[in-house]
């Protein structure tokens, strides 16, 4: 479990400086490890959707092991209760990140066709960026709060 969570971690740091990379190319029109800003958006795109599915995942099988447990009579349904808060707390804004960067990456096809919507593009990527930077915050208390949960039961 903490090896799948540290891999989650380094994919979060990849990923954060994959889109930071990807913004800079774009805005500055420059190309990063011989790709262009559509090539090397495309690739962090993949692992962008990777790592947020991969997080996800830590919780949905961490929270099955967990109700598991409770059904076993090692925890209380208090337990399962914070795990659900947690989860509601958590999944939205991952599943709002993911929405806002599929947005800027379709609305990158707009820029590329020069069609009249195309300045949306530029002005969306600060503000995925500063919401995806919030939500690490919130994934890493999500982490601490489940790992917390998981020590709680018996």
């Amino acid at each position: 479990m903490y090896v799948f969570m540290i891999i989650c971690y380094l994919l979060m740091l990849i990923n954060t400086i994959n889109l930071l990379l990807s913004g800079i190319s774009g805005y500055f029109k420059l190309s990063i490890i011989g790709a262009n800003h559509v090539e090397f958006a495309l690739f962090s795109m993949m692992i962008f959707i990777i790592t947020e599915t991969l997080v996800m995942y830590f919780f949905i099988a961490t929270g099955k092991s967990i109700k598991e447990a409770i059904e076993k009579n090692l925890g209380s349904k208090k337990i399962w209760e914070k795990e659900r808060g947690l989860k509601m707390k958590l999944f939205p804004q991952i599943m709002l990140t993911i929405l806002l960067f599929s947005v800027i990456f379709i609305y990158g096809g707009v820029a590329d066709n020069k069609l009249p919507t195309a300045y949306l593009h530029g002005y969306l990527f600060p503000i995925a960026m500063i919401h995806h930077i919030w939500i690490l915050k919130v994934k890493n208390d999500s982490f601490k709060d489940q790992i917390e949960l998981i020590r709680e039961l018996n």
